[in-house]
């Protein structure tokens, strides 16, 4: 089959909208408004969604003004210039886009889409594991945070965040329509080196524990056969006709990765710091915004993980279900983003959702 395979990696703040018969999955990156309070009265970290592209040359709007600030949001601990230079290191010859109001396309794919399920292992009595097993199982889409289980009376999500041109204050910076290639989940939460459940409960961490519990994942990615030479991403503005973009991304020894990213700046560890165990996941409690029954902040599930294990609850080696040579990406290698690395991963939970 000639042609070339896009990758697209998702994650940060980032929900899932899959369709009633999976034939399309729309990416909905999250706005957080600098002013946005949580629970505790706390501001939530400003998150930047990006569009990073790593390929051998990029013809049309491949970068823009904005570039030196996406590069200082990623390389946070670098002097400016230097940034920038890692930046054009990890792309290649592609580009960068900083996302706002925008509708993202893909041109050129072609074949249909196939979300990964039904490879989720089961226990003895019949019922879901809560920690995959095998690589294979660590795929399964049902790993990525549901909110319809999670919080069954929330209704799923707002008409709004689908519509032609999502309103003022719907909380959608940017989304992305996949009607293509394979949907999987890339990497689950790192706790401890290895995949244990989460659990969620209230901001303030008191009450009961939802019943809702398991792996969750921290990364999804979309592997895209394209066919020809190039791949097209367009980016039109929602509500101004006239702001269209595009990058013609042509691929790397066969390849065209892509980072669909939105996350708050950020400091990698060092090499050799001792992970702690990763916080509360305290953002979480801005998707529930998404939904047409949100319930009161302060009851607002969110993702927690414990320093003890009960004996009941599985754990597996992180690194079996995550093969390096399985899972390996320049691009993130680059960007400092490897799940199989020490990334910003290990000091906080950050789970990405569906409805």
């Amino acid at each position: 089959m000639t042609g070339f395979i896009l990758r697209i990696f998702f994650s940060g703040l980032i929900a899932l909208q899959p369709n009633a018969d999976g034939t399309e999955v729309t990416v909905l990156l999250v706005n957080s408004p600098h002013e946005y309070a949580l629970a505790d009265g706390t501001t939530l970290a400003h998150h930047t969604p990006l569009v990073l592209a790593r390929a051998a040359s990029c013809e049309g709007t491949c970068t823009t003004a904005d570039h030196a600030s996406i590069a200082q949001s990623i390389y946070i601990n670098k002097p400016p210039q230097q940034a920038v230079t890692a930046l054009n290191g990890a792309i290649l010859g592609g580009g960068a886009w900083q996302l706002s109001s925008s509708d993202l396309t893909l041109v050129g794919p072609e074949e249909p889409l196939a979300i990964r399920n039904n490879v989720r292992g089961h226990t003895e009595d019949g019922s879901l594991q809560l920690v995959p097993t095998t690589p294979a199982e660590r795929e399964d889409f049902s790993w990525v945070a549901d909110m319809s289980d999670l919080a069954p009376g929330t209704e799923g999500f707002k008409a709004a965040v689908r519509s032609t041109e999502p309103p003022p204050g719907c909380l959608i910076a940017a989304r992305l329509k996949l009607h293509s290639g394979k949907l999987f989940t890339y990497s689950l939460v790192k706790i401890d080196g290895k995949a244990r459940p989460v659990h969620f409960r209230k901001p303030s961490g008191e009450g009961p524990e939802a019943p809702y519990t398991q792996a969750v994942a921290n990364w999804v990615a979309a592997e895209i056969h394209v066919p020809g030479d190039f791949v097209e991403i367009v980016d039109q503005n929602f509500s101004d006709s006239t702001r269209r973009r595009t990058m013609k991304l042509h691929p790397q020894d066969g390849v065209v990765e892509m980072a669909v990213l939105n996350l708050p700046p950020f400091e990698a560890p060092a090499p050799d710091a001792v992970a702690p165990l990763p916080g509360p996941g305290q953002h979480f409690q801005i998707y529930y915004d998404l939904v047409k029954t949100p319930p009161a902040r302060a009851d607002r599930l969110i993702p927690y993980t414990s320093s003890t294990l009960p004996a009941s609850e599985p754990q597996v080696d992180w690194a079996t279900l995550h093969p390096r040579q399985m899972l390996w990406s320049n691009l993130l290698e680059q960007l400092n983003l490897s799940p199989r690395g020490k990334s910003p991963y290990d000091m906080t939970l950050c789970p990405i959702t569906q409805e």
